[in-house]
């Protein structure tokens, strides 16, 4: 049997076979996975966290939420730290869709999920401005001071997480 086995995976037509069944099955597994991004994407002071979406095929009834996950955050020495979210069509403008205020106002880094923050925004008007009925969309978090003045340098959000999905 074994040497059966050994003869069969020297045919080259047999093994072009098993390249072409495992990349397949590589490439199904990827295209089923849930219409989210793994993101590691930090916002600073100075250039917002940018990160593509999956957004997933609708019938125009539904109602859009766009998730977004802070996993870590550097809070400054002053200031009250939020953050602005758009939804940006590839290509095109953005829309603001809402924004938040860390809370509470001290620095975290997340373990696991239970630790993370997590804010959610309804996003069906704004993929309807955009013209965005399925395909990818672009989120982007630009930290803002909510007191006054500039974000303080050394001032950093990382996205854990960010998802669109249809209720």
């Amino acid at each position: 049997m074994i040497a059966f086995i050994k003869q069969a995976l020297k045919s080259r037509l047999l093994r072009c076979t098993v390249n072409a069944v495992a990349a397949f099955a590589i490439t199904l597994v990827a295209l089923s996975m849930p219409w989210r991004a793994e993101a590691q994407q930090t916002a600073t002071a100075s250039a917002p966290a940018r990160i593509h979406v999956s957004v997933p095929q609708t019938d125009g009834r539904g109602m859009a939420t766009l998730e977004v996950v802070v996993s870590a955050f550097r809070k400054p020495a002053s200031g009250n730290i939020g953050g602005v979210v758009r939804l940006k069509k590839p290509g095109g403008g953005a829309v603001e869709v809402g924004r938040f205020t860390i809370l509470p106002a001290q620095s975290i880094t997340a373990s696991n999920s239970d630790e993370e923050q997590r804010y959610r925004f309804e996003v069906t008007s704004a993929l309807k401005q955009l013209g965005v009925a399925a395909g990818s969309a672009e989120v982007e978090v630009a930290l803002i001071d909510r007191s006054s003045g500039p974000v303080p340098a050394g001032t950093e959000l990382q996205l854990g997480q960010v998802q669109i999905s249809m209720r």
